[in-house]
């Protein structure tokens, strides 16, 4: 009969790689492996991770989108990549085996929330698997720390405010608000506790909020036609949502979080909000803020809420970013919202210039 030497009392299991994070290497000379690295806050992240003078690796199930690979500059052509999905385990350990990294970035996940609800073995496989197969990987080959994206989709409605890493995500009535997709992230973020308490695991997580930027996706709100469409001299007008309040956070402020998580103390929080810490924006005050910057665009939302966005507003609400603060030295470089927009005016002109 087998013994669980963890549930006998007699510590950890001998494999404790969080013991290893101790002799890490120099920043200049660590590999860091990116899974989603080809999407939109990938390529913000791949570029962030470069600037320090990593060597980055990225795992994706498709190659870098135009916005990313302009993100990221001419080395986007130097920079491995393996696609492949972190759902198959003998793939992750394959990269694993071939570029032995020092350190993984998880944002690799699937975020449609209609798709994983009909799709449920996938978000499975994909958002809880994947996590489970890079962390098994990292044990194999001995990586100490990892850094993983999570969301504010795991908070089931608003206790308190700001919210802070102590927020419950679980209460007796209610689970997150973003069904599929934030229990998977509850489920992936439950798993590297159990690791960390068994095996020693190092992890950080993120949960990020409201993300904006170049080559940004449509579930942040309608921020992304507003600003590319006035960039592009066309009308962007929307019926509802100009009350919708949101704790808008640029990419580049994500990865600059990202990068100060994966050199975080051994005896930093595990839990990072990736926000601005200040006060929600609506939608109203976003297409506002592109008519200022951008003469003559036609920008125009109605203000009453959609019959979808009036649960998802209860969940929001300001979030605290002290522990970062405090923990990690970090601040946000757009913590205004008008600084954030401008940089995305910016960075989407220089785009439609280069590429057509």
């Amino acid at each position: 009969m087998s013994e669980n030497r963890y549930q006998q009392g007699m510590g950890r299991p001998e494999i404790d790689i969080g013991a290893r994070g101790a002799e890490r290497k120099p920043v200049g000379e660590r590999t860091t492996l990116v899974t989603g690295g080809a999407g939109f806050i990938g390529g913000n992240l791949v570029r962030a991770l470069l600037d320090t003078g990593r060597k980055v690796v990225v795992l994706d199930v498709r190659d870098f989108i135009p916005e990313a690979r302009f993100t990221i500059g001419d080395t986007a052509a130097d920079v491995p990549f393996e696609l492949a999905s972190i759902g198959d385990q003998a793939r992750v350990l394959d990269v694993f085996r071939v570029h032995r990294p020092d350190e993984v970035v998880h944002a690799g996940m699937i975020l449609d929330p209609a798709y994983l609800a009909t799709n449920r073995t996938t978000a499975f496989q994909v958002n809880v698997g994947g996590v489970i197969n890079l962390v098994e990987a990292m044990i194999a080959f001995g990586v100490p720390r990892i850094v993983n994206f999570s969301s504010i989709g795991v908070l089931p409605r608003v206790m308190y405010e700001p919210i802070d890493a102590n927020h419950p995500i679980l209460l007796a009535d209610a689970g997150p608000g973003t069904d599929f997709y934030g229990s998977t992230k509850v489920a992936a973020e439950a798993m590297l506790f159990a690791y960390n308490q068994a095996l020693g695991l190092d992890f950080r997580t993120i949960r990020p909020s409201a993300v904006y930027g170049l080559g940004m996706n449509q579930f942040v709100g309608p921020i992304k036609a507003m600003v590319e469409n006035a960039v592009r001299g066309e009308p962007a007008h929307f019926e509802f949502g100009g009350a919708h309040p949101r704790a808008y956070t640029h990419a580049r402020d994500i990865a600059g979080l990202v990068v100060a998580m994966l050199d975080a103390p051994g005896d930093a929080d595990r839990i990072f909000y990736g926000s601005t810490g200040g006060e929600m924006v609506t939608t109203t005050e976003v297409a506002q803020i592109v008519r200022e910057l951008v003469p003559g665009a036609d920008v125009e939302i109605g203000e009453e809420l959609s019959e979808a966005e009036k649960p998802v507003v209860a969940l929001r609400a300001e979030l605290s970013i002290e522990n970062a603060r405090a923990q990690l030295g970090w601040e946000p470089q757009y913590a205004s919202i008008r600084d954030g927009i401008a940089q995305y005016v910016e960075d989407y002109r220089a785009f439609v210039e280069a590429t057509g």
